[in-house]
């Protein structure tokens, strides 16, 4: 079990790597703005996972057996949520363009958008050879 729990950590730090150097590449930070830059996302990206850790922490739910009204709490939570979660990325938004351009930070969602979908893609690869 342990050695497992060890796997899992190393390959999530070897995707972290991955995805500062594919992001450092694309948005092309230079060695100044990379100095600034990953500590405020790390920062970002620490407090958008809490943030969903608590939304999904009440999940587990059976849904069959909420009522109509703890049906609609759990609506209403998803909404703030999401509310919640764009107040923080504007609240980063704002912090990143003191480091980096406009146009950087645009570059910055595509990569982040393109990085989620080669990593799925090759997950998806990996589940087609292994069958």
């Amino acid at each position: 079990m342990a050695s497992t729990s060890v796997q899992a950590q190393e390959r999530n730090e070897n995707v972290e790597a991955a995805k500062v150097a594919y992001i450092t590449d694309k948005i092309e930070l230079t060695a100044d703005q990379a100095q600034k830059f990953w500590p405020i996302y790390n920062e970002y990206e620490t407090k958008r996972r809490e943030l969903m850790r608590n939304y999904r922490s009440g999940y587990r739910r059976n849904l069959e057996e909420m009522s109509e009204q703890e049906a609609k709490a759990r609506i209403d939570e998803m909404f703030d949520t999401r509310e919640r979660e764009l107040a923080l990325e504007k609240e980063y938004a704002a912090r990143y363009q003191r480091v980096i351009s406009t146009k950087q930070l645009i570059k910055l969602y595509r990569a982040e958008r393109d990085f989620t979908k080669l990593l799925l893609k090759k997950l998806d690869a990996s589940k087609t050879a292994n069958r």
